[in-house]
């Protein structure tokens, strides 16, 4: 009996350990002088994510996000990630700037900016993108990085989450 009792509740942890919600990570660095100044990033939700988000996003039902739509979205879902870092971890402090969303083709898309409290050398800058929850998947692929800047792209494994380590060399 016991033995049951324990595989339940094995079982059941790891049925509530998976992600929700998938995001796929385009990042571009704006870059003065040879220093980062600012990381842009488009974030596209997955399918089954948008679709419930479009539901309660778009209140006119127009395929967009209007004005307000982007103000209500911005407050009570963006702002709230600061907790997790925005699923972006950097070793500089920043502000969180120019927050758009977007439907496309039926995705949401979050555009928005950190803009860096002191530029940062390019050599060596790293971003780590993950969330030790696992509820949100990350994913960045090669093809997502469109700026001719080397860089190495690697896996993290940290055993309970997955996650993406981007260096500009």
């Amino acid at each position: 009996m016991l033995r049951i009792l324990i595989i339940s509740i094995f079982v059941l942890n790891i049925l509530n350990a998976h992600p929700h919600t998938y995001i796929d990570i385009y990042p571009s660095i704006k870059i003065e002088n040879q220093k980062i100044t600012q990381i842009n990033f488009k974030w596209i939700m997955d399918e089954m994510t948008s679709s419930m988000l479009i539901m309660e996003f778009d209140k006119n039902i127009n395929q967009k996000i209007d004005k307000d739509e982007n103000e209500y979205i911005k407050n009570n879902y963006f702002l709230t990630l600061v907790e997790f870092d925005f699923y972006t971890h950097i070793k500089v402090k920043y502000k969180v700037d120019n927050f758009k969303a977007k439907i496309i083709d039926n995705k949401i898309v979050y555009n928005f900016s950190f803009l860096l409290n002191t530029p940062t050398n390019i050599s060596n800058f790293s971003m780590k993108f993950y969330d030790t929850d696992f509820f949100v998947a990350t994913q960045i692929k090669k093809e997502f990085i469109t700026q001719p800047i080397p860089y190495t792209l690697a896996d993290i494994d940290g055993d309970y989450y997955y996650g993406y380590n981007l260096t500009y060399k």
